[in-house]
């Protein structure tokens, strides 16, 4: 998997510190998913005692198929 973190993200996700596996486990094995708008999607995963809830889209381009851009990660409880 690789994951496609814009510079404003980036910033976040050191303020909220979230590591990147966390992501990568919200991705690939939610606990719950829905569809977002505009093709996004919002997943959520319980880590630990908290919910980790990640916004992202897939690119569409079949040489990129397993590329994921991250528009939001933060933790609810």
């Amino acid at each position: 998997m690789k994951l496609k973190l814009p510079p404003h993200y980036q910033d976040r996700m050191l303020e909220r510190s979230i590591p990147i596996d966390h992501i990568k486990k919200a991705i690939y094995s939610p606990d719950e998913k829905k569809d977002a708008f505009e093709g996004r999607f919002k997943v959520i995963k319980k880590i630990e005692d908290k919910n980790l809830v990640v916004i992202y889209y897939k690119d569409g381009f079949k040489d990129k198929k397993d590329e994921y851009i991250v528009i939001t990660a933060y933790y609810v409880k």
